[in-house]
């Protein structure tokens, strides 16, 4: 019995088999053809400008906000670039969604009134809501200088939300990071930020 079922819907067995096959070779293709225009995107975008956009926080204070698009990479890339700085910090690369780099510097000139003190020798400070500097310049000629510099960034990622069929069907899509600085004296001078690509 088995043997006439089979005769006689091997076909169509055969035809089911072929068409998933193809369905599921064409989604293979599709995936890989998405990464490779996702790595391609991100090649573009790998020396591109930080643009800087000048925020008020309120009547007194200015800010600027430095923002970059998102780059993409593979697990493989992410080891590959983070290796010591992953070990050292016993994380496992498949738990990374997100790596985010910001480099800052701080410049400012002030002028502040130098005191001498009881020894001779003459001080200044210098303090603020970001740093602190003391400076001691002892008779001998010797400097002490006791310094704290602090910085206070704020990080937004920027994702654009989609929908299809009437919200039947949402994603998100990353389009970037916002880096505000609260340090009117820091520059933001290098910033990129990394989102991990499944295989």
């Amino acid at each position: 019995m088995w043997k006439i079922i089979l005769n006689k819907y091997s076909p169509y067995l055969a035809i089911g088999v072929l068409c998933f096959i193809l369905w599921q070779t064409h989604s293979q293709v599709t995936k890989y053809q998405h990464k490779a225009n996702t790595l391609e995107a991100t090649i573009s975008d790998l020396n591109q400008e930080i643009k800087y956009t000048k925020i008020q926080l309120n009547d007194s204070i200015a800010l600027y906000q430095a923002e970059v698009k998102s780059l993409n990479m593979t697990q493989n890339n992410l080891q590959a670039k983070y290796n010591n700085l992953l070990a050292a910090s016993k994380v496992k690369p498949k738990d990374i969604s997100n790596v985010t780099e910001v480099s800052s510097t701080i410049h400012s000139v002030d002028t502040v009134i130098a005191v001498i003190d009881s020894f001779g020798g003459i001080k200044a400070k210098l303090e603020d809501d970001f740093v602190d500097i003391d400076v001691e310049v002892l008779p001998d000629k010797k400097t002490i200088i006791d310094y704290e510099v602090r910085d206070s960034l704020t990080i937004l990622s920027v994702q654009k939300k989609h929908s299809w069929l009437f919200g039947l069907i949402k994603w998100k899509e990353q389009k970037g990071i916002k880096v505000i600085n609260h340090n009117p004296k820091a520059e933001i001078v290098s910033l990129q930020t990394i989102d991990i690509i499944e295989k």
